[in-house]
């Protein structure tokens, strides 16, 4: 079975395909939506419902109810669910400002640093 990363996390093959429908669309889905835009008439539904609460359980996926019906949607995008998995990691350190930054000292892109420079301007503002 091919795995793959989407934001830092390791998913199947399937996952992966369930999360690019999501990312597709502009509006949370409910399984049985999400099953049909797969297309794949040989997997059974309820192996649609496994993968999607498997990809919430990973935090790669939100779950929520409307009116009694569970929608699944991509928080924000790909970029987001990155971001939240470098603030687990950071959680799990005892320093997470040393590890920042280490981070940044491996960072060799002027453009890039100028950005975070203007970045932490604009929080430090707000």
């Amino acid at each position: 079975m091919k795995r793959t990363f989407i934001a830092g996390t390791k998913v199947g093959q399937l996952e992966g395909r369930v999360v690019e429908v999501l990312i597709a669309c502009d509006h949370a889905l409910t399984g049985r939506e999400v099953y049909e835009a797969l297309g794949e008439p040989k997997r059974a539904y309820t192996t649609i419902m496994t993968v999607l609460g498997r990809l919430v359980d990973k935090g790669l996926v939100e779950r929520s109810d409307d009116a009694g019906l569970n929608r699944f949607s991509i928080n924000g995008g790909l970029d987001r669910l990155a971001a939240k998995k470098i603030d687990r990691l950071l959680a799990t350190s005892e320093d997470p400002r040393r590890v920042l930054a280490f981070f940044v000292d491996e960072i060799h892109d002027e453009a890039l640093l100028e950005e975070l420079a203007a970045i932490i301007e604009r929080q430090r503002e707000s």
